[in-house]
């Protein structure tokens, strides 16, 4: 949600508002420009915040708008506008100085919508929503972080693939004043259990959950689209917009294989059945880049592995002055199963999850696996939001923050997530409360029990096995082998492997090595 460059020693200067950035003597902030976010500088004697955060649709008719400023009239004033900021109801990012001693402390909101990473030396720190930034200079790979992610097993945490970088996860805070930085994790979220089935109807409380979730923001008109797979996500969120609003256009990515032609069919309906203007995109017309060759923009430590494509889409509404991106992203995590509902087998977790650990493991230096086999302590602790949601967040938001759409999650919404990991287990169960409200609003055609799920799994298989000879010429120089961390032939049978057989767990390691070889040839170049 910003950017900065901040010399310790000019916080002791009094901070002024340049046009679209908050400047301290050399240094400066700059928040991120979006009709959905606000900016505001709040100084006091000795001490001044800036916070850039989400509009709520409470405050959008009185917006303070970008770069206000207010100077607290004493104490008590100064206390209370930080702490409704500290409070604030969705997203934010605060900055708070205190001049003497060059002191600062960077704090984020709950939500995780576009994190910011920061590095922190002896008399600077650089914060930025975007990680690709801290490529500018050589950098040291995170040796035991890079070994979990390269056997799949991705944390959310402050450590990141490059040392000395610290991701702020939600609610944390970053202090740092001369010499001196540290990372202070929040207090973690107590994880609930169901409820004893009542007999209840669940249907209107989590109707009118969604609805809340939707209209916290100010709705701006024109302005807005919509992310339509042909899920039930997406299509949970498209229901509830277009019940609410009006001119909404919808956007989608069309697959290849089995799931083409019920994708297509499902996302039809919706489109008539909500009157939604659409536009999608052919995957065949944007293949994702598998080359390892340097690329014409640094890598950040997440990417959207199907970027070419989601980048065309971000560009249409980009195009059409369409700046908010509703999307899906959480719909997975609303409805857990709980271990006493369970097998034990399927308690491990499902077989092609395990198969394309296994293939990742398998890559491996001893080293490098005896670390990835170490349980993290590094993780941040359970939050109000579902942490692969967090993690899609910190994926996705640079790029979309790039094409200039700020994203919207509704069903990663804390109140939502609370009340569905609640529901007893007849509403949770194959989404059944999902499935009914869907129903309800466009027929029980578009999702019939055991519909044909849209998925990515068919693009990247034959993708790999056409571009074999091309990256098996590449890979004779590989990073992470010359780091110790992978077998170069080990990589280079399993490119086989993939070839032979399009195995998808096969190709769910190796996607994860390229990614990770992208970032490690970046790192020492």
């Amino acid at each position: 949600m910003l950017k900065a460059d901040i010399a310790l020693a000019d916080l002791a200067l009094e901070p002024a508002w340049h046009d679209d950035h908050l400047a301290i003597g050399s240094s400066r902030v700059a928040p991120y420009a979006h009709p959905m976010l606000e900016t505001l500088l709040v100084r006091a004697p000795g001490r001044w915040f800036i916070v850039v955060r989400e509009r709520t649709a409470d405050t959008a008719s009185s917006t303070k708008g970008h770069g206000a400023v207010v100077d607290a009239q004493d104490e008590t004033a100064y206390r209370s506008l930080h702490r409704e900021c500290m409070l604030w109801p969705l997203d934010y990012v605060l900055i708070e100085v205190a001049q003497a001693g060059h002191r600062l402390r960077i704090c984020a909101g709950m939500l995780g919508t576009a994190p910011v990473y920061c590095r922190a030396t002896d008399e600077r720190l650089a914060v930025s929503w975007d990680s690709a930034d801290f490529a500018d200079c050589p950098a040291m790979l995170d040796m035991e972080v890079a070994s979990h992610q390269l056997a799949l097993c991705t944390t959310y945490a402050a450590r990141q693939l490059y040392t000395g970088v610290v991701l702020l996860t939600e609610r944390a805070s970053l202090h740092v004043e001369p010499g001196r930085a540290r990372f202070r994790y929040p207090d973690s979220i107590e994880e609930g259990g169901p409820a004893a089935d009542d007999g209840e109807d669940m249907l209107p409380r989590f109707s009118e959950a969604l609805q809340r979730a939707v209209s916290l923001r100010p709705w701006l008109d024109g302005s807005v689209s919509l992310e339509l797979s042909g899920g039930m996500d997406s299509a949970t969120v498209a229901v509830t917009l277009a019940s609410l609003h009006n001119d909404i256009h919808s956007k989608g990515i069309l697959l290849d294989g089995e799931v083409r032609a019920p994708q297509v069919r499902r996302r039809q309906l919706m489109v008539e059945r909500l009157r939604l203007s659409d536009h999608v995109i052919d995957i065949r017309a944007f293949p994702p880049s598998l080359d390892l060759s340097a690329p014409r923009d640094p890598y950040g430590f997440c990417r959207e592995f199907y970027l070419e494509a989601c980048s065309a889409l971000w560009a249409s509404a980009r195009d059409k002055a369409r700046h908010t991106l509703f999307t899906g992203v959480g719909g997975d995590e609303l409805f857990p199963a709980y271990l006493d509902e369970i097998s034990v087998g399927a308690a491990k977790g499902p077989t092609w999850a395990r198969d394309a650990r296994s293939y990742a493991e398998d890559l491996l230096t001893p080293r490098a696996l005896a670390a990835a086999r170490n349980l993290p302590l590094f993780d941040a602790p359970p939050s109000p939001v579902p942490v692969t949601s967090l993690l899609a967040n910190a994926c996705r938001a640079p790029d979309l923050l790039k094409h200039g759409q700020w994203p919207i999650h509704p069903l990663s919404d804390p109140r939502l997530a609370h009340l569905c990991h609640r529901l007893p287990r007849s509403s949770r169960e194959g989404r059944e409360v999902m499935r009914r409200y869907l129903e309800s609003h466009l027929g029980g055609d578009v999702f019939p029990r055991g519909y044909l799920k849209e998925t990515f799994a068919d693009v990247l298989p034959p993708l790999i096995a056409q571009h074999a000879g091309r990256l098996a010429k590449q890979l004779k120089e590989c990073a992470l082998a010359d780091l110790g961390l992978v077998d170069r032939n080990a990589v280079l049978g399993l490119l086989e492997t993939i070839t032979d057989s399009r195995s998808h767990p096969a190709t769910s390691a190796f996607a994860s090595f390229l990614w990770l070889e992208r970032c490690a040839r970046q790192a020492g170049s």
